[in-house]
């Protein structure tokens, strides 16, 4: 016996959502002093992602392509956190996590003195030679955001199939051969 139209379809919904959930990304940022933002050169800020991304990555236990990180003057205003009411920073590190699962266990690994310490090192080690490091870092902030809440869109759409397998087609799909 065929499964109705509208059992499939509830099922096909619940698959998408089930994959929305395990691959949830988070913006988790934070917020350092000690560094210049505008004296790093093109290939330091690509260092410092880097360098960050894999200390991130390591303590996490998730894979390295999975977290990929950025430094923005401290005052840049991203859409998930608004540099207003944000307290004074040198450097914003902005990480986007794959798959972060619970954006609270990532906070509590953001927040804790280990991953900041390794942080602080590795960005020491990669700077020593650079004119943008202004005194001892140190960070002064976390944020961690699911990124469905951080960056709100609109869910795909799918077309609803219409009895006889014809309807609207998927973006990019062509009809069947008659």
């Amino acid at each position: 016996m065929a499964a109705s139209p509208g059992i499939a379809v509830q099922a096909l919904l619940l698959a998408v959502a089930m994959v929305q959930i395990v691959s949830q990304s988070c913006h988790a940022d934070l917020l350092m002093k000690g560094i210049n933002y505008a004296a790093l050169s093109q290939q330091e800020q690509q260092a410092v992602g880097q360098t960050v991304s894999a200390q991130i990555a390591a303590e996490t236990g998730m894979a390295a392509q999975d977290v990929m990180c950025k430094i923005f003057a401290g005052n840049y205003n991203a859409a998930w956190s608004p540099s207003q009411g944000r307290p004074p920073a040198d450097a914003f590190l902005a990480s986007l996590v794959n798959k972060c699962g619970s954006a609270e266990m990532v906070l509590g690994v953001f927040r804790g003195p280990q991953l900041q310490s390794k942080i602080v090192s590795a960005l020491q080690s990669a700077l020593a030679n650079s004119g943008a490091l202004t005194g001892t870092i140190s960070i002064i902030g976390a944020s961690v955001v699911p990124e469905q809440v951080a960056t709100p869109t609109p869910a795909p759409s799918l077309p609803i199939p219409q009895p006889g397998g014809q309807g609207p087609l998927l973006p990019g799909t062509a009809p069947a051969p008659a």
